[in-house]
């Protein structure tokens, strides 16, 4: 709008008293500068400067129409840093559904280090064993383990993994360390409750025990103290393998699971 364009052009008048250095400052001709002036106090009806050979002073309503439009460059300053920090600044709920091991080893942490780059982020993690509608959820996100995603999801990998047989060094000490998987018949075998063998390089091999469980943390607890055998994701095998809690009993080769994100 020209009216605005005329009051940017007078509040820089107004800053430096000077038609020459107004004019090289905005970049414009200070004949264009000068006429722009005039037609703004023509339609505001009143003077706005005092012109001389030497110098340029500001009247009264000057003084007043200078102020207000500081207010407006203050508005238009504080719009430009409003949009800046909505295009960089994250804030708000993310709302995320996973599997518990997987949260518990992996995703917890990852949350973590994404709030403390982005403090105004806050996460609602649900690991339950609950299934969820994904459609109809309020979830943002959804990890699973699996090789066949929602096909009406947007899906995308994250990683492969397989599975490792582990046990505790002191369960092993006490019960003895299996060789060949026929031997597993003999040893505390732990797994969910819908289970009683575990596919072992394309092979089933039966196992038993005395306890099935479908909370994996509290069944992990139950192998790191040494209290039998389990069949864990090689992610988490790893972390306790690494820091001597585990000890692998297999080397397994075959085809991970992939957690997909749809």
């Amino acid at each position: 709008h020209k009216k605005v364009e005329r009051l940017m052009l007078f509040s820089a008048v107004a800053e430096t008293l000077s038609f020459g250095a107004a004019a090289e400052k905005m970049q414009i001709s200070r004949g264009y500068l000068s006429e722009q002036i005039r037609e703004l106090e023509l339609a505001l009806g009143v003077k706005l400067l005092q012109r001389s050979t030497r110098q340029v002073s500001l009247t009264n309503e000057g003084k007043q129409v200078y102020a207000d439009t500081q207010k407006i460059n203050r508005s238009v300053v504080e719009l430009e840093q409003n949009l800046v920090r909505e295009q960089t600044q994250l804030e708000g709920i993310i709302a995320i559904t996973a599997p518990n091991i997987f949260a518990h080893y992996l995703l917890s942490e990852l949350c973590f280090s994404f709030s403390q780059q982005h403090p105004d982020v806050s996460f609602h993690l649900d690991t339950s064993y609950q299934r969820h509608d994904l459609n109809r959820g309020h979830f943002d996100l959804a990890f699973r383990s699996t090789n066949n995603p929602p096909q009406d999801m947007v899906a995308k990998p994250l990683f492969t993994y397989s599975h490792t047989i582990v046990a505790a060094p002191q369960y092993l000490k006490q019960a003895g360390t299996p060789k060949v998987l026929s031997d597993l018949d003999a040893h505390q075998c732990f797994c969910g409750p819908d289970q009683d063998n575990w596919l072992i390089n394309g092979k089933r091999t039966a196992v038993k025990g005395w306890l099935k469980l479908n909370d994996n943390l509290a069944l992990i607890q139950h192998v790191l103290e040494g209290r039998g055998i389990a069949r864990l994701p090689s992610y988490v095998a790893k972390k306790h393998s690494k820091a001597g809690e585990l000890v692998a009993l297999f080397e397994e080769i075959e085809p991970g699971s992939t957690p997909s994100v749809p």
